[in-house]
């Protein structure tokens, strides 16, 4: 058993002031809340293209890399297997990086931190009457069990085929609610 900052850098979205400015041309994208899906994961399309303020460098986002969604009544991860182009997060993630030589997968610790006991400690822990947060202090203090390299394959293997599965079975079902639409109108336009 270990915590998630003994084998995790973690680390703030990027701080913008005030609201995030869309430049066509601009030097990043940045994941925003309406961009994610626990289900979908990003939907990289609907990135907002922007320049970056301030002076600071920013943690660009890695394959590899975890978000974390820590506002809001739903707090989740999401591994992020590639990025189309140069991405931040903004201030409602944190941007999560497994160390080196920590025996983790980091597919599989986005896996366990949607799992049922994380979720509960999350649960217990979020602050906020309006809006739900998950402080850094509290995310960096999660326990996070790490089996055999071997499992968290095996596991990590399972949830890629379950997310697939999923998609295909929404596909199935909006492509039967299109059917049906199209029936409905049909049969109407006879009577």
């Amino acid at each position: 058993m270990k915590t998630l900052r003994d084998i995790a850098t973690i680390r703030a979205g990027y701080s913008f002031r005030g609201k995030i400015s869309e430049h066509f041309a601009g030097e990043a994208r940045v994941i925003q809340m309406k961009d994610v899906d626990p289900d979908a994961g990003v939907r990289w399309s609907t990135l907002v293209a922007t320049d970056l303020p301030g002076k600071r460098q920013p943690d660009w986002l890695k394959p590899g890399d975890l978000l974390f969604v820590a506002r809001g009544s739903h707090n989740f991860a999401l591994y992020l297997e590639e990025l189309p182009s140069p991405t931040v997060l903004s201030p409602h993630f944190f941007h999560l990086t497994v160390k080196e030589n920590t025996g983790v997968l980091p597919r599989f610790l986005a896996w366990q931190i949607n799992q049922e006991p994380a979720q509960q400690y999350l649960r217990k822990s979020a602050e906020g009457t309006q809006i739900l947060n998950i402080r850094r202090k509290v995310l960096e203090d999660m326990p996070i069990v790490l089996p055999s390299l071997h499992k968290q394959e095996t596991i990590s293997q399972l949830d890629r085929m379950w997310q697939r599965e999923k998609q295909v079975l929404q596909a199935l079902s909006d492509n039967l609610t299109h059917m049906m639409d199209g029936l409905a109108q049909q049969v109407l336009r006879e009577e």
